[in-house]
């Protein structure tokens, strides 16, 4: 009897081992199924705040997604001050740009910013020398160019020329004693200023004014042509 009960015994202790070990398996089964599942898709939108501004709708569900510039936050405008000193800096590119689309009277006006400086009278001479190549087939207005070609450069040549025995000011001081207005006005012959003390002038721009206004007799720089101009407003 005793060997049977033992026998008997033994047969639960192993159905209990095996069920233990068959429930098991089939719990991580379970698990393993579970985990490789895919997520669900994502269709819901994101929240939105409950409570918007007063003057704030909400668009419809069919409008247009917003684009990439309205979405941007505005800019400030910079302040008039900064404004100007940003056109001060960028009036040569603007001269050419307006040069290479043939306004010439507009890239002349953009030089004017920067009077009574060389650099003004050098763009404004390749300014006037684009207007001459572009009316090379109309005589009167290649003549009108090349006339207001050479009263630039007697112009930069009355402010800009170092002449013994006349002064010799500053910029700053130029500005002071002198308006544009005032040098506009001066008169500055042909056939008394010539072109060869005229540095402003390239070799073509004087073969072209010889050709045109003929041969001066006189060359002379400009500020001597007006020393007493100078004498008198710088003593």
């Amino acid at each position: 009897m005793t060997v049977i009960f033992s026998f008997i015994l033994a047969l639960a202790l192993l159905a209990g081992i095996i069920y233990a070990l068959r429930h098991h398996q089939e719990r991580t089964r379970q698990e393993l199924v579970a985990r490789e599942q895919p997520l669900p898709p994502l269709t819901q939108r994101q929240s939105v705040p409950v409570r918007q501004a007063a003057d704030e709708t909400p668009p419809p569900d069919d409008a247009p997604a917003p684009t990439v510039a309205e979405m941007a936050p505005a800019v400030p405008e910079p302040p008039l001050a900064q404004q100007a000193t940003t056109t001060s800096k960028d009036w040569r590119p603007a001269c050419q740009i307006l040069r290479d689309q043939g306004r010439f009277e507009e890239a002349l006006a953009v030089c004017q910013q920067a009077w009574p400086q060389w650099q003004s009278f050098e763009h404004a001479a390749r300014v006037m020398r684009a207007a001459v190549r572009s009316h090379g087939d109309d005589p009167a207005t290649l003549q009108h160019w090349l006339g207001r070609l050479h009263q630039l450069a007697a112009q930069a040549s009355f402010l800009h020329d170092k002449i013994d025995g006349l002064p010799d000011p500053s910029r700053q001081l130029i500005q002071q004693r002198f308006t544009r207005e005032q040098v506009s006005a001066l008169e500055m012959p042909w056939d008394q200023l010539g072109y060869r003390e005229l540095r402003l002038l390239t070799k073509s721009d004087r073969k072209q004014l010889a050709h045109w206004l003929g041969e001066p007799e006189i060359h002379q720089s400009a500020r001597l042509f007006h020393g007493k101009q100078w004498l008198t407003a710088i003593p």
